[in-house]
């Protein structure tokens, strides 16, 4: 294997393990064997184009052809973009957690296109785990998903949503950590009027 299809395939291993994806997880995403995946990242077979854009994409990955001369401004905007900083520890659990126990779900018995739009929901919420300061609300969102499996996929799944729905906006608009990242803030407040 090249010293460039090498850095390439660390490349894609460090995207994966950010992600916090299994090799089972990504092969099922990506629609290629996990055992081909494992030799991939261990340099143990040369990556095909095909494979290569499967999985780049299930990474939320793009893959472009850059002229040599811009590789040091794309280099520098993909630095800027992987120094985002990291959430705490604690929250980092609690987020792995509910992204394990959403791969385990049982979706034969759930709504499909719910469950889909909880997916799609949760993914935008990792985007701003950098932003959560209390992994208190993120147990909440365990503790129903919990419920909505133990009773057979009968939970109210279109409630989890919201609730994962509300945790990202609130983020996204700028709550504060002493804000419950659960709820939105209020826009006003009448009771702050001074006319005098």
């Amino acid at each position: 294997m090249t010293y460039e299809a090498e850095r390439l395939a660390a490349t894609l291993k460090a995207a994966r393990e950010k992600k916090t994806l299994s090799q089972r997880t990504l092969s099922v995403r990506a629609g290629v064997p996990q055992s081909h995946i494992s030799k991939i990242e261990h340099g143990k077979v040369n990556l095909t184009v095909s494979s290569l854009t499967a999985i780049a994409h299930a990474l939320d990955l793009e893959l472009a052809l850059v002229p040599r001369k811009a590789m040091p401004a794309v280099n520098s905007i993909t630095r800027s973009v992987d120094d985002v900083p990291q959430a705490p520890s604690d929250v980092r659990k609690e987020i792995s957690r509910v992204a394990k126990q959403l791969n385990h779900i049982r979706v034969s018995s759930m709504d499909p296109s719910g469950f889909e739009d909880l997916n799609r929901q949760f993914r935008e919420l990792r985007q701003y785990a950098h932003l959560i300061t209390n992994a208190e609300a993120l147990r909440g969102l365990r503790e129903a998903l919990n419920e909505c499996e133990e009773s057979g996929g009968h939970g109210n799944l279109r409630d989890i949503t919201r609730q994962v729905s509300d945790i990202r906006n609130a983020l996204a608009h700028g709550s504060t950590g002493s804000d419950r990242p659960g709820l939105p803030r209020p826009a006003y407040r009448l009771d702050e009027d001074n006319d005098e």
